[in-house]
């Protein structure tokens, strides 16, 4: 396929490697059954599938912000006035119980109301943010963020998460989940970090494709529609800053930031959201480029388009790229957007878009495509026959559900990264000091997008397992004391047998939790280094959704655990770590840096002709870092390439005395290429579960896509290729040579 504006499109089979054939047998009758809808809607009616408005536009005053009953008047100007086809509620905008059967009575008056009142009976797409579960409704299970799942590696496990967010969100009837954030990590400076599956290009689309499997489930009608977001580019804006402009050559987007995207499409999700920042100085959601030469032709994603919180409007008021709100969305609809997050003004959204199709400024077959998709996404979820939910049995689905699959992923996400002197797992100890206000504060081990956009609001308890709480459980006979105040703690710790300061980031999400520093709270900073002070064994347990940069703390403590933002299961998983009823099989899925000036630091460095071979990767902890209880080995290994592909074989044992999951990470690197290549890349892995002094055989058949470059000069005017030649595969310490012919 020829490319516009001198870039050659790869089809999305090259991307993934899997390429198949598609059947040109004809069209199903689900899409019999949109082209006859679509050919008896008026303009107002199709302008009014393509608003999404939020759910505070329907109640109260009509205006945002407002946590109050449904209003007549404003269901009606919406709903039935202008035809408005999806809601949403963005975080923290619950029904005033929130509760999931006030949740289920919600979506079901809204959906009565405007089947009632619209003569062709279209029902409502209705869309919240379950990003780490239900995450807005108070009493259901939060589990982990996206971060500590890929610490996992184990997309299995990330799929059943999904599938379990799914189940609770359609017990609501909600069908519609933005997630999930398909992003690479490349920045800790950025808010959004923790919600990323990290720094790889590859794990991260290992875990997209499991997520989006998990949310649509193997019958889309029983699941709910995942939203791949946010295309492309998103974070890597400048110095970390959310909602900017990133600067990247095309080389970098291609490989680096378009293949979770690809994978999330492969997978067949729903919808894709588009970014609300800028990639080279334009707009996402206004770049024909990004959403139909890239995203329509070369990924070949057939669904919806959809925009961020009211990103039309900024290409007026924020971005200066047109003169008017009107010329902004002739712009983005003519790009490729389907569906606008309007989302307070559903009314006069569609009437400036209908001004726009009757003066021939937006295509009646724009806004034809567009309908279709968003028609066909509702019919695939089964909306038509089934619109609304029981809401008498929400309740009982949501309430308490899927405890222990919340546990077993907050258990797989925890990540040893020091234990010197082997201080755990915790045993024969008297008394233990439990230090630092985030050992019972759920706020931080929730992180954003919890009950409230920016976290736990003040004043909301949401139930879970505190570390405190976890930590007293598990301590059997020994004696445990807490404190927060730096002088006290310091005290109780001279008379402990060990110490366990529990470190915690303040919640945030998007511009507000942007950090220059990534450093701890002051107060936090002060109890750690009391504790420190006196000698104890320390074990420093770290509930953040990013690596914080406290070297010196780290360096003298005895034992530092990594938990992430653990969820309602966080304090029972951090116990079962520390007293060694689970041996830590959690890896790192980013880069942990020294000290602010390394940022943005991520593994896959290019290499450079430095005397100093650390001057460019010299980290913390590097990615992939994580230790078990006991020493796993891999050994004998072997690589065939095949074509596109290799086979790998390795021999993974257990020395230690302990039963665990050993991670086998799988690199390779083209030896020679006509542009520079990292040293080593991602190219496969494996959970291996171990016994102790067990040894298995682990055989693995990978692509070698996750090495291909995009070829051309510094312009990256190339298509990605494998380039022929030989290449090193890396396993443990060992390395093996292939051609690839």
């Amino acid at each position: 396929m020829r490319a516009r504006r001198g870039v050659l499109l790869l089809p999305l089979c090259l991307l993934l490697a899997s390429c198949a054939t598609v059947s040109g047998a004809g069209r199903s009758t689900a899409d019999s059954r949109v082209d006859a809808l679509l050919a008896r809607m008026t303009l107002a009616e199709k302008v009014g599938q393509m608003t999404l408005i939020s759910v505070s536009a329907l109640r109260g005053t009509c205006q945002g912000g407002q946590i109050a009953p449904l209003n007549a008047s404003c269901l009606q100007s919406e709903l039935a006035g202008a035809h408005v086809g999806a809601v949403l509620s963005g975080g923290g905008e619950s029904p005033p119980d929130n509760t999931p059967v006030a949740w289920a009575q919600m979506t079901n008056q809204i959906q009565r109301y405007a089947l009632a009142h619209n003569r062709l009976h279209i029902p409502i797409l209705y869309g919240v943010d379950a990003v780490h579960g239900h995450n807005n409704v108070l009493g259901a299970t939060i589990f982990p963020h996206n971060i500590g799942l890929a610490a996992t590696w184990d997309p299995a496990l990330a799929r059943q998460v999904a599938a379990a967010t799914a189940s609770d969100v359609r017990a609501t009837g909600i069908h519609w989940v933005y997630a999930p954030v398909s992003d690479i990590a490349r920045d800790l400076r950025w808010g959004r970090y923790y919600e990323t599956f990290g720094e790889d290009p590859f794990l991260a689309s290992q875990m997209v494709a499991a997520t989006v499997r998990g949310f649509e489930g193997t019958n889309f009608s029983t699941g709910v529609s995942a939203t791949a977001k946010h295309y492309v580019g998103y974070s890597g804006a400048q110095r970390g800053l959310d909602r900017t402009n990133a600067t990247l050559p095309l080389r970098t987007l291609q490989q680096t930031y378009l293949p979770s995207f690809a994978a999330a499409v492969h997978a067949s999700v729903g919808t894709v959201m588009a970014d609300s920042g800028a990639v080279n100085g334009v707009p996402v959601h206004a770049s024909s480029y990004l959403l139909t030469d890239i995203l329509r032709r070369q990924l070949g994603f057939g669904g919806v388009v959809v925009t961020d919180w009211q990103d039309i409007e900024s290409l007026y008021d924020r971005y200066h790229l047109a003169t008017s709100y009107n010329d902004a969305i002739r712009l983005a609809i003519n790009a490729g957007v389907d569906m606008s997050m309007v989302p307070d003004n559903g009314v006069d959204f569609a009437h400036r878009v209908m001004a726009l199709v009757r003066a021939g400024k937006i295509p009646q077959s724009r806004i034809d495509d567009a309908v279709r998709r968003i028609l066909t996404l509702k019919e695939r979820l089964g909306l038509f026959a089934h619109p609304d939910v029981n809401a008498a049995s929400a309740n009982a689905a949501v309430l308490g559900a899927h405890r222990a699959l919340a546990r077993r992923a907050a258990d797989e996400s925890m990540v040893l990264l020091k234990n010197q002197g082997a201080v755990l797992p915790l045993h024969g100890v008297r008394t233990i000091l439990v230090a630092g206000e985030a050992a019972t504060n759920v706020a931080e081990q929730m992180g954003g997008w919890t009950i409230g956009w920016q976290g736990v609001p003040s004043g909301v308890s949401p139930p879970a397992v505190t570390v405190l709480q976890g930590i007293k459980a598990a301590a059997g006979s020994a004696s445990v004391v807490d404190e927060t105040d730096p002088a006290r703690a310091a005290a109780a710790a001279r008379h402990a047998g060990v110490a366990v300061v529990v470190l915690g980031e303040r919640p945030g999400a998007e511009g507000p939790a942007d950090t220059e520093t990534a450093e701890l709270p002051a107060d936090q900073t002060a109890v750690a280094q009391a504790v420190e002070a006196t000698g104890t064994p320390t074990v420093v347990v770290i509930l953040a959704g990013r690596p914080l940069l406290i070297a010196p703390l780290i360096q003298k403590a005895s034992a530092v655990l990594m938990a992430w933002l653990p969820g309602t299961e966080g304090g029972d998983a951090v116990a079962d770590v520390l007293f060694g009823r689970v041996n830590p099989s959690g890896r790192l899925p980013v880069t942990w840096p020294r000290q602010i000036g390394q940022v943005p630091l991520t593994y896959d460095q290019l290499p450079n002709t430095s005397a100093d071979p650390d001057a460019v990767y010299h980290p913390l902890f590097p990615f992939g870092a994580g230790l078990s209880y006991g020493v796993y080995t891999t050994n004998g290994l072997q690589a065939a390439a095949h074509g596109r592909s290799v086979t790998v074989s390795v021999s993974v044992g257990n020395a230690g005395s302990m039963a665990g999951d050993a991670v086998v990470p799988i690199y390779g690197r083209a030896d020679a290429a006509p542009v520079l290549v990292p040293d080593k890349l991602l190219i496969g892995f494996a959970r291996v579960h171990l016994n102790p002094n067990q040894t298995k055989s682990v055989t693995l058949h990978l692509s070698l896509q996750p090495l291909a470059v995009v070829t051309g000069d510094v312009n990256g005017s190339g298509p990605p290729r494998i380039v022929p030649g030989p290449y090193t595969i890396m396993a443990g310490t060992e390395q093996v040579n292939v051609t690839v012919h």
